[in-house]
């Protein structure tokens, strides 16, 4: 336990060394430009059409906020309700991301909505999971996903179930303060992840130059060490913005919520037929920065250009029990609800 300590200690310490420069401003306008619709299958097995965002309506930047709809007006159809998936045209290796949420999918039966990045090679470049989170649920699960070999804080990373910490600043909650403020620190040394509800972000959260160090205690720390080495299981990390219903997270639970199952027989028979239920199924993200460490102890942030997934290549791990993935479902025991 004391071993434990000292390493969160010294993780901590760590961190707090580097110094950020910002890499990527995707707020407002300059959104589109560094992101990819993605358009295929889910590789989650939601019940979702992913389309194009800016022809069907369900994508819009107005005021220097960024809309992501679902279709709330019409029966779904074909491969199933209308929605966007976003990817990141670049990818990294060690950033600090921070992202202002004003709103975000509301807990509603049958959505399955995920703010998280992940590598091109599923699992083995790695899973993060800043929100997520599937129908009535009340809690974010923030949760790292991995190939076998990382346990951190003495849990298994493993695949679709991961490691995971739970926290309150998610969903209805968020939406009725106004918002929440996310940022994940990724260095050699391990991944912190804070989230502050409503006004509550550092001043400098998403100023020129943010510095964790005077963050406070993040709600989940992920350190590096001899269990799991960060460097080796996280790579080539692309940003994703979804929401899709049902699949192999949503649509698995569907019949232990009494709520849900109450409302229809399946998932995909209420998302089907409901239209109206998911007019509060959209985000709006009044900012999202992405940072670099150019001269701090740690290793320094790095980012390609379109090196890894456009968004047309599924990425891997969904979880059935706590914990999900937003990648394809893995041959596992246990699947995990990711996608």
């Amino acid at each position: 336990m004391v071993a434990q300590a000292v390493v969160l200690v010294v993780y901590l310490l760590q961190l707090s060394l580097a110094q950020y420069t910002l890499q990527e401003d995707y707020s407002g306008a300059n959104f589109l430009s560094g992101f990819s619709f993605f358009t295929e299958a889910d590789p989650t097995e939601g019940y979702v059409d992913y389309v194009e965002g800016t022809s069907s309506g369900l994508f819009s930047q107005s005021g220097g906020t960024v809309r992501l709809s679902v279709d709330s007006e019409n029966v779904a159809t074909g491969r199933g309700r209308k929605s966007v998936r976003l990817t990141s045209k670049a990818s990294y290796n060690h950033a600090l991301i921070v992202i202002d949420v004003g709103h975000m999918p509301a807990n509603i039966c049958g959505v399955w909505p995920a703010f998280w990045s992940t590598g091109p090679d599923w699992p083995s470049n790695g899973e993060i999971d800043i929100i997520e989170g599937v129908n009535l649920q009340s809690t974010n699960k923030i949760t790292l996903h991995t190939d076998p070999g990382c346990t951190i804080n003495g849990k298994d990373c493993q695949g679709s179930t991961g490691c995971s910490v739970d926290s309150g600043v998610y969903g209805n909650r968020i939406n009725s303060a106004g918002g929440a403020t996310y940022a994940l620190e990724w260095t050699s040394e391990g991944m912190s992840i804070w989230d502050w509800s409503g006004s509550g972000a550092p001043s400098d959260a998403l100023g020129n130059a943010p510095n964790p160090s005077g963050w406070g205690t993040p709600t989940a720390s992920f350190p590096s060490g001899s269990g799991c080495n960060v460097d080796t299981f996280f790579n080539d990390q692309q940003i994703i913005f979804d929401t899709t219903f049902c699949g192999v997270w949503a649509g698995t639970v569907w019949a232990d919520d009494p709520e849900c199952s109450s409302l229809a027989p399946t998932c995909k028979e209420y998302v089907q037929n409901n239209p109206e239920a998911f007019v509060d199924a959209y985000w709006k993200i009044n900012a999202l920065k992405v940072y670099t460490n150019g001269g701090g102890s740690t290793s320094s942030g790095s980012v390609s250009r379109s090196t890894g997934n456009t968004g047309n290549t599924a990425n891997t791990g969904n979880t059935v029990e706590e914990n999900s993935s937003d990648e394809p479902p893995a041959q596992d025991d246990e699947e995990d609800e990711d996608v």
